[in-house]
This record gives structure tokens, sequence and C-alpha cells, in this order.
């Protein structure tokens, strides 16, 4: 049916665009060494990037989301260059009335809201399911759900289980419509540091799609 992934991915993207009334759909996002081929939510709740930099979003998460009140000798960087951006960068949360700073100490007015409450990833291969699995585990680090997309003639050959064990979907893509297989449970991911900083590179591919 399909002669490629790619042919498949574009099939993929309109099914998606059509079922859930969506155009916050990214190809291709990088998270670390992966490469999702679909990432897509249905809802932006944040619109401004505010993760540019990963160094930034592993502070914040690791040394201040979680206190209301801290001194900012508790985030010193040792490396000075970092340390500097990132100061640069808690002026920016300032800004952006996230926090205070005074007198050496660093308060917290709001947390920093989410991109999206649902994050989607889908690894699409045209029969490969296997190696499609193990792609897709990867995106939970960043994906509150995963999914694998098959080409609808190889879903059959699908060890289903394995699927359901580990809480990834399963999405059948045809000539027709969109059919889903397995449904994933959404899940709350583990490190928020890397989910913001994916989220906000989401927000960046989806501003230069709209660009062009």
């Amino acid at each position: 049916m399909f002669l490629n992934e790619t042919e498949l991915v574009d099939k993929l993207v309109l099914d998606l665009q059509e079922r859930f009334d969506t155009q916050y759909i990214v190809r291709e996002l990088r998270g670390g060494n992966n490469i999702a081929d679909v990432v897509y939510t249905t809802n932006i709740d944040r619109s401004n990037i505010v993760f540019d930099e990963y160094f930034n979003a592993y502070y914040y998460f690791n040394g201040i989301y979680r206190h209301k009140k801290i001194s900012l000798d508790d985030v010193k960087i040792s490396n000075e260059k970092v340390n500097k951006k990132f100061h640069h960068f808690l002026r920016e949360l300032e800004e952006l009335g996230y926090i205070k700073i005074n007198d050496n100490y660093i308060t917290t007015i709001k947390k920093i809201d989410a991109v999206t409450r649902n994050f989607i990833a889908v690894e699409a291969k045209v029969s490969d399911w296997k190696s499609g699995l193990e792609q897709a585990i990867r995106y939970k680090q960043f994906a509150n759900e995963v999914y694998v997309a098959l080409s609808s003639e190889y879903i059959s050959k699908v060890d289903r289980q394995q699927f359901k064990n580990l809480n990834i979907g399963l999405m059948s893509v045809s000539s027709g419509k969109l059919k889903i297989s397995i449904k994933a449970k959404k899940m709350p991911v583990e490190k928020l540091d890397i989910q913001y900083f994916i989220a906000d590179r989401f927000l960046k591919q989806l501003r230069l799609v709209e660009e062009m």
C-alpha cells in the first residue's frame, strides 16, 4: 500500500488532522539522539518559548521548581559561562512573572505552564513493528502517549501483548480512515526538564511551518 515511510507519514498526518481536528502536528522532532516521526497535540496552553536551551530547563526543574523560595547560591553553576547564561534566563523568567529575585533569593510566583497537557509521539513504520516498538519506547521520556503507526496490512503480524505490556499504542494507516488498534494510556512524564525543553522545540517547529 505504502512504498515507503514518507508516504505513510504523509497519510498519517492527514488522518490525524481530520480525526483530532488539529494543526498542532510536527514531523521529525528531535529529542536527544532520537527523532520522532510525528508529534502532535490537540491543544496548546502556552505559546511562548521559555526553554530555548536544555541546561535552563535542567537547572530550573532540578533547582527551583519544587521550592517556594531558594537562595541563588543553591543554583549556582560551576561553569562560569553557563552560570552567566542561566542568570540571564532567570531575569527573563522574572520579566515573565514566574519568579521574583530579591536579596540573593529566588521566590516562585507561579510555576511555568506546560505547552500542552497531552504530548503524543508516533513512530511510523511500513511493516517492521519490532523496530518501531524499540524506537517508540524512547519517546516516553517526553511524551504522555506513545504510538507505533503501521500500514494496515501488517497489523495482524503484531504481538499485541508486547504493546499492551509497554503501554505503547498502535495505529493502523490505510487508504481509508485511521484506526487506533491499541489505545495508549496517558501517563505523566518523570523528567519535566526533558519534556518542557522538547515541547518548546515542538513550538519552534510549529512556528517555522506557519511561516512557510
